[in-house]
């Protein structure tokens, strides 16, 4: 019988409760399973999708336009995470099962309801440790975002973040259902039976209803898998998260309510009843709210600054009403481009979707399909596009507003990149699995009374069990970590001198692109032999005593144009990134990234040549320059945006253009100096995006 006393307690310790459920986890054979199978899961996709987003990379080196289309989200991110998703759909509900389902089978739930805890409280640490077991089995799929990182991959850090929030309440919501599974069934087997045909269930969903409208639509909404698809788009949706969190909450209730021997079924029926109905009131409250925000870089989601700004102002109701079948893939394009981007933006939309007709061939042949109706104010129209640049007008027109004039800004670059992937595959296939066998060796040795547990796992986990994996991955993954620097331009003064850039040779200054701070290097005023103005104090800011012998090289450097930065005091390692645009010179249009640069003036730069189409590693020594590896037919064309980058080990050096590597050189000694940025004679350049990660 449960002792009467219990249910009143207070202030009992959680950690210790929550130490015995950690080592359980911990201790057992399905997380380590999981996570073995996790990681040539994981790493297959990944190197996949390292293969053909390499591929496309190549194809798109001469077409900017092409360029602008590879987004690492896409072709990185969302397919590496995809297979970590199938494994947490099929296998984590047995990692979470085992938190509850053994201590039912063997009788241990009866003595773990007499401790001094509430069934929530429990419950609620039995949800921690699902937490736990979900961050390790992410461990694979965590790791190869360091290592996109690390080989030199872009990544937005609010798109990572939106998609792992994303799975993360996915796993704790499959994690929840588990418990729910195992706490009204009688053994694990068939709590796994219960959550897989929730998960399992959830794809027959999307396979067969999703998409149709009426109550269908609704009831598809009710798939576990719709909460990924919003977050791999890139929109954070406030209705969404406050609704996964809900459903969380909900079957962690209803888990709480069955938890309890000795209660009799009638009642935990009405109380799972009063869950449910508190449940679906509370989501209901939540599709109220409208917010949400586009993390995409590409603003995939959201129509162009000035025309959200303009319908975020109509504030009157917008009714559309739709004549296409839910299949029909004019209604897709429509959905994406047009329609979804109505409803976040403006306040008032409503649509309804005309076609009765389920099938796309029957209902092809109503006089009015294909057909858009929009009213706003008394006004309506038809049109019969999907694109935005029909229909938006034709919004204004019924508005009586004129459409926006457009706000200038930056054009989504594209990120392409060509590398090798066969890192990662000896990662995820021999180096990692063999860390998860050891670290699984060693939880097999931890100890059994919980209060050692707490104070040797808990208290000082940075020298238990998962003391290899963590070192281990930071030791192999340690550059991805390091923090990048970037000059930052938009509080620099347009015509001025950049302030966090030293210009020591030629005449550098902001200036306004499109409404957009760039720094430019204007050979249209060089004259040869003139230096910085107020060289002196600039050479003596960077060298301190030591700015005669700097100056006195300089002078014979007054060729070529350069500035130093001024927050990087010695680069060793790691990668200087830039992008650049020739925009005119007779004799050259050079742009390049100068590293190695002694208190004396000797330094190294990689240049690229609007000119020319090459890529040249100069030295530059004691007043002489000369070539040190010469690469031919990269092409640069003038007037476009390329990006340029120097990778640096030791004394090795790699540089790169346009996301492909061209050039590698060993130096005989190691790099070590300040750095900056390059140019030649005449040259009018623009540079954007001067960005250093120093690794060590």
């Amino acid at each position: 019988m449960l002792s009467p006393e219990t249910s009143l307690a207070r202030g009992a310790p959680v950690w210790p409760l929550f130490a015995k459920e950690l080592r359980e986890v911990i201790s057992g054979r399905a997380l380590w399973t999981l996570l073995l199978l996790v990681c040539p899961l994981v790493g297959y996709s990944f190197f996949q999708a390292i293969s053909l987003y390499g591929e496309a990379s190549a194809a798109a080196a001469n077409s900017p336009v092409l360029a602008t289309g590879l987004s690492p989200l896409d072709g990185i991110l969302v397919p590496t995470f995809g297979s970590f998703y199938v494994a947490v759909t099929l296998l984590f509900p047995f990692v979470a099962i085992r938190v509850l389902g053994e201590e039912k089978q063997s009788g241990a739930l009866r003595l773990l309801v007499q401790l001094p805890y509430r069934t929530v409280t429990v419950v609620g640490v039995k949800l921690a440790a699902v937490f736990v077991a979900w961050l390790l089995c992410a461990i694979p799929v965590l790791s190869s975002v360091l290592i996109w990182r690390m080989m030199g991959g872009h990544l937005s850090p609010a798109e990572i973040a939106t998609l792992l929030l994303g799975h993360l309440l996915y796993g704790l919501q499959i994690g929840a259902v588990a418990l729910f599974a195992a706490s009204t069934t009688e053994s694990s087997a068939t709590a796994a039976i219960v959550t897989l045909a929730f998960t399992i269930g959830s794809w027959v969903l999307d396979f067969t209803i999703a998409g149709r409208p009426g109550w269908l639509e609704w009831f598809a909404h009710l798939s576990l898998t719709q909460v990924i698809r919003t977050f791999e788009q890139g929109l954070l949706s406030a209705s969404l998260i406050a609704g996964v969190v809900i459903a969380i909450c909900g079957f962690a209730a209803l888990a709480a309510v069955w938890l309890p021997p000795g209660i009799a079924v009638q009642q935990k029926l009405m109380r799972s009843t009063v869950c449910v109905g508190a449940t679906a009131v509370a989501l209901l409250l939540v599709t109220q709210i409208k917010a949400s925000i586009d993390v995409t870089e590409d603003r995939r989601n959201s129509f162009a600054l000035a025309d959200t700004n303009q319908l975020a102002s109509l504030s009157g109701p917008l009714a559309i009403t739709v004549h296409l079948a839910p299949e029909d893939p004019r209604y897709v394009d429509l959905q994406r481009n047009v329609l979804a981007k109505l409803e976040r933006v403006m306040p008032r939309v409503s649509i309804r979707l005309a076609t009765v007709r389920q099938s796309f061939a029957s209902a092809a042949g109503e006089e009015a399909y294909g057909e858009i109706e929009y009213r706003y104010g008394g006004r309506s129209d038809t049109s019969s596009s999907t694109s935005p640049r029909e229909i938006l007008p034709l919004i204004y027109a019924l508005a009586g507003v004129p459409p926006p004039a457009p706000i200038p800004s930056a054009e989504f670059p594209g990120y392409p990149l060509t590398i090798d992937g066969a890192f990662a595959l000896l990662w995820f296939l021999a180096i990692l699995p063999i860390l998860v066998i050891l670290a699984w060796w060693r939880s097999r040795r931890l100890p059994s009374n919980n209060q050692m547990f707490l104070k040797e796992v808990v208290v000082n986990s940075s020298t238990k069990t998962l003391l290899i994996i963590a070192v281990s991955v930071i030791a192999v993954l340690l550059p991805a970590f390091a923090a990048p620097i970037k000059v930052d331009l938009t509080n620099e003064m347009a015509g001025a001198e950049p302030k966090g850039l030293v210009p020591v040779v030629g005449v550098w200054r902001i200036e306004n692109d499109s409404g957009k701070k760039l720094l430019a290097v204007d050979g249209r005023q060089w004259k040869e032999g003139q230096s910085s103005a107020g060289i002196a104090d600039k050479a003596r800011a960077l060298y301190g005593e030591r700015y005669a012998e700097f100056l006195d090289r300089v002078q014979a450097y007054a060729y070529y144009p350069y500035v130093v930065a001024k927050d990087v005091e010695d680069f060793k390692n790691g990668e200087i990134t830039v992008r650049f645009e020739g925009l005119s010179g007779r004799i050259d249009q050079g742009a390049g990234i100068l590293f190695n640069l002694k208190p004396n003036g000797d330094y190294l730069t990689i240049r690229a040549n609007c000119l020319e189409n090459n890529l040249v590693l100069w030295k530059f020594e004691k007043g002489r320059r000369s070539s040190v590896e010469w690469v031919r037919n990269t092409p640069t064309a003038t007037r476009q945006w390329h990006d340029l980058k120097v990778r640096i080990v030791g004394n090795k050096v790699e540089g790169y253009l346009d996301g492909k590597l061209y050039l590698q050189h060993t130096l005989p000694q190691p790099v070590s100096g300040k750095i900056g940025l390059w140019s030649k004679a005449d040259s009018y350049m623009h540079f954007d995006d001067f960005t250093v990660v120093a690794s060590e």
